[in-house]
């Protein structure tokens, strides 16, 4: 068996780290999380919320490891016992933004692998069997980040400024932005419309517009919300709700790869390899810099920032 992994901060000059972490403990787990950005950059000695989250889960899942809970505790239980110990962070550091992550996790059974998902990190079985679940939250702000991008583009002429400016309206919400002068309310209620309906939630425009008003800041607020439109399963805290979530196990002689991943790779290869890994972000960067058209994500590259933290964990079974 040969395992390879990489990692890599969105801030381009290494100096500060991103929100992905990485557990490699051959034989018994591996594993990646990928900790939500904070939209208030608030950070608790040194670290963002995110990061925070997605160490803490990383820690309890390599201690459930060792001690053998991975192995045997039943799904809805083991989400939610990792959620209880984000509560207790969030606590500790008196956090101004509920941490959370997702998490993808590979426990090592002896004759099977465990799979264990929940969020959008994946896991691709033998190169062509993925397992990864996409939020119609992110749907609808990627929607109205795309439309604000493209009018500040044209107006400011600068890729780095209309990114700045734009995470700062889809982070704090359509509401702040016209009250800054950023942009008018009729403008708002046209970024609304779009997202609606790029999201196919033209009669869910209520939902959008409450969301896309308050901005990223509020999607806590849908966090583990069953039965809403926007709701998603999150580690954060919060009683974990069972959509979007998943526990497979996989019969060793059947697996012959297995890629573990967070969502800032935005598009996935042909090979098995991190160099593929690689290679095709490169490739999304170069044809789809600021995200907008064929690879379009909830926020773009700059000079200084690629539009996410990346993580993969690549296993060969044979």
């Amino acid at each position: 068996m040969n395992i390879a992994s990489f990692s890599q901060s969105k801030y381009k000059n290494a100096a500060t780290p991103g929100d992905d972490v990485a557990i490699l403990l051959p034989g018994r787990v591996l594993a990646v999380f990928d900790g939500a950005t904070d939209p208030t950059g608030a950070n608790y000695g040194g670290l963002s919320s995110g990061r925070i989250a997605a160490l803490a889960a990383a820690n309890a899942v390599a201690e459930m490891s060792i001690q053998g809970i991975l192995q045997n505790c039943e799904a809805a239980a083991l989400f939610q016992t990792i959620s209880d110990i984000l509560k207790k962070e969030a606590e500790r550091i008196n956090a101004s933004h509920p941490p959370s992550t997702t998490l993808a996790i590979v426990a090592d059974m002896g004759d099977s692998f465990r799979l264990l998902l929940a969020g959008d990190s994946g896991i691709r079985i033998n190169g062509d069997r993925l397992l990864q679940h996409s939020k119609l939250i992110d749907r609808v702000s990627t929607s109205a980040r795309i439309h604000v991008f493209k009018q500040l583009f044209a107006l400011l002429g600068d890729g780095d400024a209309a990114e700045a400016k734009t995470r700062a309206t889809i982070f704090s919400g359509l509401r702040a932005a016209v009250k800054a002068g950023i942009m008018s309310g009729a403008d708002a209620e046209k970024v609304v419309i779009t997202a609606a309906a790029a999201s196919g939630l033209q009669n869910e425009i209520e939902a959008v517009e409450e969301f896309l008003m308050g901005g990223i800041r509020v999607q806590p607020h849908y966090a583990n919300r069953q039965g809403h439109v926007l709701g998603y399963a999150s580690i954060n805290g919060g009683i974990v709700m069972e959509e979007g979530t998943v526990d497979l196990s996989l019969a060793k002689d059947t697996v012959n790869s297995l890629e573990i991943f967070t969502d800032g790779y935005l598009s996935l290869p042909t090979g098995i390899d991190v160099v593929d890994w690689e290679a095709e972000f490169a490739r999304v960067e170069g044809a789809d810099f600021h995200k907008l058209n064929e690879y379009p994500s909830v926020k773009g590259s700059t000079s200084s920032e690629f539009s996410d933290d990346r993580t993969v964990v690549c296993l060969k079974a044979r």
